[in-house]
């Protein structure tokens, strides 16, 4: 599972250039899939699948946890939406829980651009660290720890923007 900050529109295009060699399916706010043609464009181009944010969504979780069983990528914004500044945010706890639920890795990717802002002919950058285990994140056992697992892929997220700056 691919966990990475959110700072333009433009990071799930960045993260499919980056990973080019394999698909990436990401978990995108509802709002995008109400028009016919922006739900074909997110689901069939950009490997994506509505959440309904902050309702406890239990089927895009599922979907979330069956794409991941099957062995392919899933891409998530843990803080749950862009940053308005540039700044990583909080990350919320849906990552961790997938991950906990599935055994699932989680490889920390970080997008860094000048001022965090994305402009045209602007140099913007992937970094992409090493995965973590659900060993590591204490997700394996009878009581996973989510806040644990959450912060410690935030913090991961931000050491790499940090290293590279």
């Amino acid at each position: 599972m691919l966990c990475c900050n959110h700072i333009s529109n433009l990071d799930p295009v960045f993260l499919l250039l980056a990973f080019k060699q394999r698909p990436i399916h990401f978990m995108a706010k509802a709002e995008l899939f109400k028009n016919r043609f922006t739900a074909w464009l997110f689901s069939k181009v950009f490997g994506a699948f509505p959440v309904n944010r902050g309702k406890g969504d239990t089927e895009s979780l599922k979907t979330a946890e069956r794409l991941v069983n099957e062995g392919k990528l899933m891409g998530i914004f843990p803080e749950g939406t862009r940053s308005k500044d540039g700044k990583l945010g909080r990350g919320k706890s849906g990552a961790a829980l997938i991950a906990s639920r599935t055994g699932a890795s989680v490889l920390p990717v970080a997008i860094k651009t000048k001022n965090q802002k994305i402009k045209l002919f602007r140099k913007t950058n992937i970094y992409i660290g090493r995965v973590l285990t659900p060993e590591e994140l204490r997700l394996t056992g009878d009581n996973p720890d989510i806040k644990y697992a959450s912060r410690v892929i935030m913090e991961r997220i931000a050491g790499l923007m940090e290293e590279n700056s």
